[in-house]
């Protein structure tokens, strides 16, 4: 059961000044990862100095930090947030002075504007903790939907310039497909707290996280380019699967909340629901650690209500998440269909595969720095 008026005693995970404690000179000081030299005047890995190098002489107004400077930058997820990166580098002292200016550099334009940015958010520490802003950006950079987008798009613009042939637009739907697998692999991959698992937790939690996450996404992405009102789209999607599946999708697209804040906010909660236990009898309901896992959950809930409260207001907060839980329990009825479709299985278990090979491998990286 979600709750949303639990607190918790939770570490302190950001440092808006440099640190006086005495660092381990093989840590890069941006991101932590392994460290031998000093770029620019800072201890830092390749990967930083590379960073600093191709960034440092665009102006920082340039980059946008969707939580005003609340990022928190890791080895894992250093790539999610330039702005503080960048800020980060200049924090800890590295400096221009020694590199050739660059030539100027255009930024690319976007073809695509991101559905939502919080640009309007002013951390009020009344209603959330520092910690807990940390968390809300994380779990929204988490989840990149930038390619989802353009797949959405194409298969949009391309349905409405001429009619598609056939064959083409069928593989525009399947890599469509494809990019939702790979998207939520990345999440998965990137998410700190399913990876600070138990290894036989995390091999129990990862097929249902990326089975609900999956289907999650890819009802979201239809819905917002209205793919379903496509006859080619829709009639490929049919083939694939069947009328039924169609016809619950379009059930549960009544539920969903375009904010892709909300959205975000409700695929992480979703990434850790149990309820697919009520039609997966092979799995033991006692085999994971459901303390942890619920605590997990739980800490999501509670940013979720805060998050809405302090967007929305109380009243309209409350229709928010109950609409978080209607949807919910909507898309687990979808996905009791959807789990009967050999090809929806088979891309979840080739995705679970490669995401616990990728934590396996993390973890022997880990083990091997701390020798």
């Amino acid at each position: 059961m979600l709750t949303t008026n639990t607190t918790f005693n939770l570490p302190l995970l950001i440092k808006t000044k440099p640190s006086t404690k005495k660092q381990n000179l093989s840590e890069c000081r941006i991101c932590g990862a392994p460290a031998q030299y000093a770029n620019f005047g800072v201890i830092s890995c390749h990967s930083c100095k590379v960073f600093f190098k191709r960034n440092a002489n665009t102006k920082q107004t340039a980059f946008k930090c969707n939580f005003n400077g609340y990022c928190e930058i890791r080895r894992d997820d250093h790539h999610m947030c330039t702005s503080c990166r960048l800020k980060k580098c200049f924090q800890y002292g590295m400096t221009t002075d020694k590199f050739r200016p660059s030539r100027p550099t255009k930024l690319k334009t976007k073809s695509l504007v991101k559905l939502s940015i919080l640009n309007s958010l002013k951390p009020d520490h009344s209603l959330l903790t520092t910690s807990q802003w940390t968390l809300l950006s994380n779990l929204y950079n988490g989840f990149d939907e930038s390619q989802l987008l353009l797949f959405g798009k194409s298969l949009a613009d391309t349905h409405n310039s001429l009619q598609p042939m056939n064959v083409t637009y069928q593989r525009l739907v399947e890599n469509y497909l494809l990019s939702i697998y790979e998207t939520t692999g990345r999440y998965l991959c990137l998410n700190d707290d399913i990876c600070k698992l138990s290894f036989n937790d995390r091999s129990i939690l990862l097929p249902t996280a990326a089975d609900n996450m999956s289907s999650m996404a890819s009802i979201f992405i239809i819905h917002h380019f209205d793919l379903c009102s496509l006859e080619s789209f829709l009639k490929i999607m049919s083939t694939m699967y069947d009328n039924h599946a169609i016809s619950l999708s379009l059930w549960t697209m009544k539920f969903i909340n375009p904010d892709i804040i909300i959205f975000k906010l409700a695929l992480s909660l979703f990434a850790l629901s149990k309820t697919t236990y009520l039609y997966s009898p092979n799995i033991p309901i006692d085999s994971t650690n459901s303390s942890t896992i619920f605590h997990i959950q739980n800490k999501y809930a509670e940013v979720t209500w805060k998050y809405l409260n302090y967007r929305y207001g109380w009243y309209e907060a409350v229709k928010h998440f109950h609409s978080i839980i209607y949807w919910l329990i909507a898309l687990t009825m979808l996905m009791d269909d959807v789990q009967n479709f050999s090809r929806h299985v088979d891309s979840v278990d080739s995705l679970v595969e490669l995401t616990e090979l990728t934590f396996i491998l993390d973890d022997v990286e880990e083990i091997i720095d701390t020798k």
